[in-house]
């Protein structure tokens, strides 16, 4: 901090008496500071949030047990949720297929084959024949208990079943149609 008397040089009269200013504390009014430090009494102080300490050993304890809690709530709702889905099918019926007739009527084409969710949507696996005429094509597929969606693709292109109900949404790009075996939904 810098002085009168640092360096021996004199500072000039009003420049010494601005300085001297400068060093004295402000002058506050009493009025104002009473009403300040009323204002400091009457504002409550923040609390403190409150810390939790757990020794290390009761933190592992604890989250064992949230994973044990965890896994048997899973367990519990996934065993829940098979049982009826065993208990609605008959043994009988989840083994047997049941062969069902695919027909189109497609006068012209040269190539119909059937794609579907039972095939893996692979149109060489599943070719359907022309009749003598060559206006209809079908094929018989045996097919699980179930909903099935499908389609069939006439000289390359996908097409739906106009006899049969259509998907809520498209697959690949084009409308498909459901069909269901054995009663279920």
């Amino acid at each position: 901090m810098w002085t009168e008397h640092d360096d021996g040089d004199e500072l000039p009269a009003a420049l010494r008496a601005h300085v001297r200013a400068l060093r004295e504390p402000p002058p506050v009014r009493a009025a104002w500071r009473e009403a300040l430090l009323r204002e400091i009494v009457a504002t409550r102080a923040p609390r403190r949030a409150r810390r939790w300490s757990v020794a290390p050993l009761a933190a592992v304890a604890a989250g064992l047990a949230c994973m044990a809690l965890g896994a048997g709530a899973a367990w519990w709702a996934l065993r829940r949720d098979a049982a009826p889905t065993v208990a609605r099918v008959p043994a009988a019926a989840a083994a047997a297929p049941t062969v069902v007739r695919f027909a189109l009527i497609a006068p012209g084409a040269t190539r119909v084959a059937l794609v579907g969710d039972f095939n893996r949507w692979d149109p060489a696996a599943t070719p359907l024949r022309a009749s003598p005429d060559g206006r209809t094509w079908e094929v018989r597929v045996p097919l699980s208990p179930g909903r099935h969606v499908y389609g069939f693709v006439v000289d390359g292109g996908l097409r739906a079943d106009p006899a049969a109900p259509r998907t809520a949404d498209d697959d690949f790009g084009a409308p498909s149609s459901v069909v269901l075996v054995g009663g279920s939904s």
